[in-house]
């Protein structure tokens, strides 16, 4: 047991983050497939659709998600995001969505939802270059 403490004291900050991250993406995948394993498609559909409309993941008994899970799922999303996307455009979570307009938030949201991140791929790297040239507008 030492031998695992002193591994886990050994890790750089980045070390840490990056098994943080992995830890989060793996118990979203689990929800994730939980979700798909215990929902009919127009169900799925019925919650991703509330999802994109109001960018609350419905949770309770009723429709069958935990708000853990949802909360997990989500972080999971904006880290994927942030370390995927975002920061190779010298970006940040904070930053993107100073140049996002909220009317642009279904679009995105139902991105997010379906895995489509070339969209905000697309978007970061115009509003990299809209802030590099001065260009870029926010709120």
């Amino acid at each position: 047991m030492d031998d695992k403490v002193d591994d886990v004291e050994e890790l750089t900050d980045e070390e840490k983050e990056e098994k943080q991250h992995a830890e989060f993406v793996r118990m979203a995948d689990q929800s994730l497939d939980r979700f798909r394993d215990t929902h009919s498609e127009p169900q799925q559909q019925f919650i991703v659709d509330a999802y994109v409309a109001t960018g609350e993941i419905l949770t309770g008994e009723a429709y069958g998600i935990d708000p853990v899970e949802a909360a997990v799922v989500e972080t999971a999303f904006s880290q994927h995001l942030d370390r995927n996307v975002l920061r190779q455009h010298g970006l940040n979570l904070q930053t993107y969505f100073e140049h996002v307009d909220e009317a642009d938030y279904p679009a995105l949201r139902r991105a997010a939802a379906k895995g489509e991140w070339h969209v905000f791929q697309r978007h970061a790297q115009a509003i990299a270059a809209a802030r590099k040239d001065g260009s870029a507008y926010s709120d």
